[in-house]
């Protein structure tokens, strides 16, 4: 067996890394009575795989790319983009944490979950930002893939994770 390569200082300094660092702090959002088009629009906009659902001012959901095919695509056939509204569609009650979590621990929190974006929040609960796995990766690949690789292996699964 071989022995563990020890981390690189830079790795190192990753680990050290908060959300806040990290995320992406312009979200785009939407009510919910906006309707699949208009999402597929801002995301094309915006160059975006997600757009976050709020209802008097908190988040209630978010819709991503997966959501409009899986979802939409999937479960509405013959029904025009401009009459599904993104409530019929959005993923509900979206993984949040605080923008003071550390950069292993939202990665470790999206693979357990199987998710690829955690909404960001401060102390008093205000949205702030979005991370997601594209951002973590950019900065620190070595941590996305560990716990991939580790989540993979504790539940006896072929491949390569959820990267």
């Amino acid at each position: 067996m071989l022995s563990p390569i020890p981390p690189r200082k830079r790795d190192v300094d990753d680990l050290n890394l908060f959300v806040s660092e990290v995320m992406t702090r312009n979200i785009i959002s939407v009510p919910t009575n906006a309707t699949v088009k208009d999402v597929a629009e801002l995301m094309r906009e915006n160059n975006i795989g997600s757009v976050v659902v709020l209802e008097n001012g908190k988040v209630v959901g978010i819709v991503t790319e997966r959501d409009i095919v899986v979802r939409y695509v999937a479960e509405f056939p013959g029904r025009t983009p401009d009459t599904v509204s993104v409530e019929e569609i959005m993923t509900r009650d979206p993984v949040a944490v605080k923008e003071n979590t550390g950069l292993m621990e939202a990665a470790r929190k999206m693979v357990e979950k199987g998710i690829r974006r955690l909404i960001v929040t401060n102390s008093k609960g205000e949205v702030v930002g979005i991370i997601s796995a594209r951002d973590i990766i950019k900065i620190a690949p070595h941590i996305y893939f560990i716990l991939s690789e580790k989540l993979r292996q504790a539940r006896g699964r072929p491949g390569w994770g959820l990267v």
